[in-house]
């Protein structure tokens, strides 16, 4: 994980990152407590201390991946004109993928193995919303003045589509084609809005 993740809290952010990195290399079903220890980095007592239950530890994990991620799309802005300022964040995406983890979608594993955690389900659409919020606001920067909201607004949500399809489709496609195909999709959707065309 990139150093320059914001600590809210060293210690509770330290083990947050060791348990999201255990999740992410081996899942969240079925892990034992000696395993939960060990990727903490901690003693059993202070591990509960930060984080009292087993979905605790899972929304902490989440927490972290989530900042870690929003931080990866900053530190690195990209262009900052064209269709290709609004693309960037999928050239992000490829390097997470290629040098971080592919392992399909961290928030949506963990839904899948906590299906009634309303505070899951919480934080992972708060998450998403985020990364809506920054493809929007990337579209509003390059927009001429005379496209509607309710296009930016639309074109958000397809390119958010995309995203998560990458996500999802590069273990199987490999990075490189998901992301290919993905931005093929993406330049095609902001020709159709009216929006791009320029690099």
């Amino acid at each position: 994980m990139p150093a320059n993740t914001p600590l809210t809290n060293p210690t509770r952010d330290r083990i947050a990152a060791g348990l999201q990195r255990g999740f992410a290399e081996h899942g969240f079903a079925g892990r034992s407590v000696d395993e939960l220890r060990e990727w903490s980095g901690v003693s059993l007592r202070t591990l509960y201390k930060y984080f009292p239950s087993r979905e605790a530890m899972v929304i902490g994990a989440l927490e972290y991946r989530g900042a870690t991620y929003m931080t990866w799309i900053a530190d690195a802005p990209g262009p900052d004109h064209g269709e290709d300022h609004v693309l960037h964040i999928l050239v992000r995406l490829h390097d997470w993928l290629t040098g971080v983890a592919n392992i399909g979608c961290f928030f949506g594993n963990a839904m899948s193995e906590y299906p009634v955690s309303k505070d899951i389900e919480e934080i992972t659409l708060r998450h998403k919303a985020q990364i809506v919020d920054v493809i929007r606001t990337r579209i509003v920067e390059i927009a001429p003045d005379t496209v509607p909201g309710s296009d930016i607004d639309r074109l958000a949500d397809t390119l958010f589509l995309l995203h998560e399809g990458a996500t999802q489709a590069a273990r199987y496609q490999g990075v490189d084609t998901a992301i290919d195909a993905a931005m093929r999709a993406a330049r095609a959707a902001m020709a159709a809005a009216g929006i791009g065309g320029q690099r």
